[in-house]
């Protein structure tokens, strides 16, 4: 893919994001793509599995704002730095809606199929910075124990 057809892309994805559009996000993905968060224990496999996380965190964050800083694209490969603001109103899987505002930094490596989409990502992000923004590694670190 060109730098253009990629950037088109992660602009495409990220005004789905910012459009708290759960259908838009999972579109820019193949249909048995696979979606792996450090963060998270088990991989996300398929759209449905990408739409319905997506809007997990739509729910969390109702005002939540996506931006793509960097994007790197070499053949079918695409790396996005990426930053995001919002304020924690909703369940955040299994965290109650704290009130605080946080912002993250992460960035995806993502892998592209023949038809320019999505076929896999892996993301890295800064969680335990976020719990720290929402006052929550002391309750994370009690139901550990």
């Amino acid at each position: 893919m060109t730098h253009q057809q990629c950037a088109d892309l992660i602009d495409r994805l990220t005004g789905a994001w910012n459009a708290h559009d759960p259908d838009g996000v999972a579109a820019c993905y193949a249909p048995d793509a696979v979606s792996r968060d450090i963060t998270l224990t088990e991989a996300l496999h398929g759209r449905t599995a990408i739409r319905n996380a997506a809007e997990t965190y739509m729910r969390a964050f109702p005002d939540l704002r996506v931006r793509a800083t960097r994007v790197v694209c070499e053949g079918d490969l695409i790396c996005e730095e990426w930053r995001s603001d919002g304020t924690h109103l909703g369940d955040l899987i299994g965290l109650a809606a704290t009130g605080y505002p946080a912002n993250m930094a992460g960035c995806n490596v993502i892998r592209l199929d023949a038809n320019g989409e999505i076929a896999s990502e892996t993301t890295y992000t800064d969680a335990a910075g976020l719990y720290r923004q929402l006052h929550a590694l002391p309750q994370l670190a009690n139901a550990a124990g």
